[in-house]
């Protein structure tokens, strides 16, 4: 479905004349924010690959519309996140990458990643934000009745409409919300799985 369908449709369940384009259109654009807020399912996750490394530079920068880190690695292994006292305390000059700790706008890594080496940040992030009638982003695809009636949750609340309708929308809108993170569930466990035993916990 484009931003056009989903504006239409949450006009039509809200059936106020003044529920204008743009306003339905704010609505939905909120929605989608506080469903990305929820929501961590594999429709939102990313890839950051850098390579272009000079042998002095050790920051990852964060991206546009990052969410939530996943984890950072290199082929070598999987970075450990640490706090800026061990971060600064390590003296490892040599090798890939071990350690990893965010600084403001940025991961600093340890050690400095060799030139011609690639880390890379596996994240969940924000989807292209919807503009023209015409656009699409997953949640306008796959999620069309978690936004719509997360939407008129909104506009439920801010034409203080009874809380009959309110209540409504937000069931529905959490009902849909709970089907996705079960499918999404569904989808991570499906297939063949290697997971290591627990370590480091003693005998049983």
């Amino acid at each position: 479905m484009s931003f056009g369908k989903l504006k239409l449709r949450l006009q039509a369940l809200i059936n106020r004349k003044d529920v204008t384009d743009e306003i339905a259109g704010s609505f939905v654009t909120e929605a989608i924010a506080d469903l990305e807020r929820v929501l961590r399912i594999g429709a939102m996750e990313a890839l950051l690959t850098q390579s272009e490394w000079d042998g002095v530079k050790n920051a990852v920068l964060i991206p546009n519309g990052f969410l939530e880190a996943i984890n950072l690695f290199t082929n070598d292994g999987e970075l450990t996140q640490v706090d800026l006292a061990n971060f600064i305390a390590d003296t490892g000059t040599s090798g890939p990458p071990r350690i990893f700790v965010k600084v403001a706008d940025r991961w600093l890594l340890k050690p400095t990643p060799a030139v011609g080496s690639a880390v890379f940040l596996h994240y969940y992030g924000a989807s292209v934000p919807l503009v023209a009638d015409t656009d699409e982003n997953v949640w306008a695809t796959s999620a069309f009745n978690a936004v719509v009636y997360t939407a008129a949750a909104l506009a439920a609340d801010f034409y203080q409409m009874e809380d009959q309708y309110a209540q409504r929308f937000l069931k529905r809108a959490n009902d849909y919300v709970t089907a996705i993170q079960e499918q999404d569930l569904d989808e991570k466990w499906s297939g063949r799985l290697a997971i290591p035993l627990p370590s480091d916990l003693g005998e049983f």
